[in-house]
């Protein structure tokens, strides 16, 4: 088994780091989800910080443009509506 950024590729349930790459991609892109619902219902500066840094992931570690984040936003907040 080989250890890739705190996961294995264990051929079980990552096969390659590309797996493990796009697991926690999505594992970013679900805590924005959940931090524009929390802020959804909890309007507060110290939900609206916590969504911004979780946007600033998105944008500064997995490359996404300002536009598809808040196109995931939008989503989101209609998801809920």
């Amino acid at each position: 088994m080989t250890q890739y950024k705190g996961y294995y590729i264990d051929n079980v349930i990552f096969n390659s780091k590309e797996d493990i790459d796009k697991f926690i991609e999505s594992e970013a892109v679900n805590a924005y989800r959940k931090s524009v619902e929390y802020f959804a219902s909890h309007p507060t500066m110290e939900a609206s910080s916590y969504s911004s840094d979780k946007a600033e992931v998105l944008v500064n570690k997995f490359g996404y443009t300002w536009e598809q984040v808040e196109a995931i936003e939008i989503e989101t907040l209609e998801a809920i509506a």
